[in-house]
């Protein structure tokens, strides 16, 4: 019952917002009901031009932010880390630093001394390490799932400092990003790592525009409404044909069992919301438009629900955007 009065309040408070909207919105409800309401706002969400007025004043170059606020972009070429913060709908540069990388190019596989390229997260501050590594480290997500269903391999790529005895190290890293001590410390100082995301690009970062953002958006809102309605045939169109699963499976093996998952909902009433939405150009070396996305769905049916992470990755084909990966 509580869920039910808090949709409702959302709803009309979603409303009330669109003041251009709302004495139309209204006369909707008056005569149509909420579920005629709701069909307006679900249409406008799926629309670029809607978006695009949401973001009229935000700086979308290093993506869209609903929930991290830290970015880290490391240069290899230039051998620097820059921090950002997101604040206010701007990314304000905090500071940069030098540093060590490894090799330039994309990293293949164990032992090739290679920086990866890609964007990543900060899974853990690590304290127990050896003193090689400075007083601590910041533990990167490399691999992550596009790397993994590349086949790249590889692992234990931290963001660390110098050895804390005052050895000489080598000015090539074996892929990590490598810091001065008091500057690694200063960067703990900056970011809450849990929030944060690290961009690695091989010179300047791969950056999106407002009608990118915007597009990619409100191709969520229509991919999510093919699959909240159970429709099937627009549903397999948002999936690009070389496609892979988290677990592997390739296009048709995902499409035949969701076609299954869809047939035995045939009955049922499928909601699903997206909170949390993060939106991040990839970086790659081919320049090719691909983005990242990270966000938290709500997906409740009567014989199933899932509240948790949504990982996706999109590419820009010739025929718009495609789901290559989805975890």
């Amino acid at each position: 019952m509580q869920i039910v009065k808090f949709k409702i309040k959302l709803l009309f408070l979603f409303i009330l917002t669109l003041s251009l909207y709302s004495k139309d919105l209204y006369d909707v409800y008056r005569y149509n009901g909420c579920e005629s309401v709701k069909k307006i706002l679900e249409n406008s969400i799926q629309s670029p031009a809607f978006w695009l007025n949401r973001l009229k004043n935000i700086d979308v170059s290093f993506g869209y932010f609903e929930y991290k606020k830290n970015i880290l972009f490391c240069n290899k070429l230039q051998r620097t880390l820059s921090v950002y913060y997101v604040d206010k709908g701007k990314f304000k540069h905090i500071k940069t630093f030098n540093v060590i990388v490894g090799k330039l190019g994309d990293k293949e596989k164990e032992g090739d001394l290679v920086t990866p390229i890609g964007v990543y997260k900060l899974n853990a501050v690590l304290n127990n390490i050896d003193s090689f590594y400075g007083p601590f480290a910041f533990e990167t997500s490399y691999p992550n799932l596009y790397d993994e269903l590349l086949g790249r391999d590889g692992h234990g790529i931290w963001i660390h400092g110098k050895p804390l005895d005052g050895e000489k190290r080598p000015d090539l890293s074996k892929g990590c990003i490598v810091l001065d001590n008091p500057d690694l410390i200063y960067l703990k100082k900056l970011i809450n790592y849990q929030n944060t995301y690290l961009l690695i690009n091989d010179s300047n970062p791969l950056k999106a525009t407002k009608q990118e953002i915007a597009d990619i958006l409100a191709f969520l809102y229509k991919w999510r409404n093919a699959w909240e309605h159970n429709n099937f045939e627009k549903y397999k169109n948002f999936y690009d044909k070389g496609f892979k699963r988290y677990n592997g499976d390739n296009l048709i093996k995902f499409l035949d069992y969701k076609k299954r998952v869809f047939y035995n909902k045939k009955y049922q009433k499928v909601e699903i919301y997206f909170k949390k939405i993060n939106i991040i150009p990839y970086q790659n070396t081919e320049n090719e438009k691909i983005f990242r996305i990270d966000m938290y769905e709500d997906y409740i049916s009567k014989s199933y629900k899932y509240h948790g992470p949504k990982e996706l990755f999109i590419k820009k084909t010739p025929e718009g955007y495609k789901i290559i990966i989805e975890k």
